[in-house]
């Protein structure tokens, strides 16, 4: 059953005026505006320089879809064409907030125009953050001895994307990136061995951290505050793991990580409990216990598809991914918790308004 066949009740609620702004060239403070200023003029369809603001006139869409990595966020913008439409340009870097007329609207993009489409009195503008300069960058390069997080940090200063928070994690005796696969698909499978993910904030800045439940941005109630409900229910594609690594820098000291030894014992762990299982064999693994993380790691995300889905509700621009929603009152009892958020979708037009698709699932095991 689809997304679009569990619409919740037609209970009415207070009708919202939704509003946007939009800043390019630079950001807020660059433009000499605050968040709510920008926004209010956005509103109104003026700018405090004096006159029309261009954007206000000339914007007919917005959608801005964000995700764990190695999903890279791209924002869209459908521009009618006039004379007077404000310029974009290849490499222009601006920000995209959305809300509603009674509070300010809220940050929910930061990127640079990566392309730009020009049709026939419509131009479509598309840009990304710093999640498609890691996944455009492809180099070889290895690191000694130096903790997950240094790693990521390196590899976010090559790509010239900003950090907010880079736990440490794990150290790696040895870790070499091959140019066969994009930097970004390699820092989230770093993510993955330390039981971390990695995303973009609205801000544009890269977050590597552990998931964690934490107070609701916001809660959605049905047949209230949402338009449409769909929970999956699945089994995990495996309930244990068995993960063998190489080299022998757990038992004979850091240096040994290029040895080879003859039983894997000492490099092998296994984590879960189930009929499913998986033996999965990483030779870049060097130590025991990234062995180990890296076992635990795998069954917890796993885990987290045991219960997952999907909702539609009016746009709520405060749900980032990495952020904590609850849902209450549902009939389906699985989806009456708090959920973790994997991918979000703001959709923004002249005619449907603002609305927010949110994909998130459970930190929690399901009930056997």
């Amino acid at each position: 059953m689809g997304l679009t066949d569990l619409f919740a009740s037609s209970t009415s609620t207070t009708a919202r005026k939704p509003i946007f702004a939009v800043q390019m060239g630079g950001g807020a403070a660059d433009a000499g505006l605050g968040g709510l200023a920008a926004s209010v003029g956005s509103a109104l369809g003026v700018n405090l320089g004096g006159g029309a603001d261009p954007w206000q006139q000339h914007l007919v869409a917005m959608r801005v879809e964000s995700g764990l990595a190695p999903f890279v966020d791209v924002a869209e913008i459908a521009l009618a064409i006039t004379p007077q439409s404000p310029p974009v340009a290849l490499a222009d870097s601006g920000s995209l907030s959305l809300g509603y007329s009674d509070d300010a609207a809220k940050l929910i993009f930061t990127g640079a125009v990566a392309e730009v489409r020009h049709g026939l009195g419509l131009q479509q503008v598309c840009m990304t953050n710093g999640g498609g300069a890691l996944a455009r960058l492809r180099i070889n390069q290895s690191f000694e001895q130096q903790s997950a997080g240094a790693i990521v940090e390196e590899l976010a200063a090559l790509a010239e994307v900003a950090t907010e928070t880079v736990e440490a994690g794990a150290d790696y005796p040895f870790y070499v990136l091959s140019q066969g696969q994009s930097v970004y698909r390699h820092l989230a499978e770093v993510g993955r061995q330390n039981n971390f993910v990695a995303w973009f904030t609205p801000a544009g800045k890269l977050v590597f951290a552990p998931l964690e439940e934490g107070d609701p941005v916001a809660t959605f109630t049905y047949g209230s505050t949402m338009l449409a409900l769909q929970i999956n229910e699945a089994a995990p594609v495996f309930d244990a793991v068995t993960v063998t690594g190489e080299g022998a820098a757990g038992s004979q000291g850091a240096k040994a990580w290029p040895w080879l030894i003859k039983d894997p014992a000492a490099v092998t762990s296994s984590a879960g409990d189930g009929a499913r299982q998986r033996a999965i064999n990483a030779p870049g693994l060097r130590t025991s216990d990234l062995v180990q993380t890296t076992a635990t790691s795998l069954v917890n995300l796993a885990s987290m598809d045991k219960v997952s889905g999907r909702l539609l509700a009016p746009g709520a621009p405060t749900v980032t991914v990495g952020s904590t929603i609850e849902i209450a009152n549902a009939p389906q009892s699985l989806a009456n918790a708090r959920f973790l958020v994997q991918h979000v979708r703001h959709n923004f037009t002249r005619r449907e308004g603002f609305t927010t698709l949110i994909g998130f699932f459970s930190l929690r095991r399901s009930p056997a």
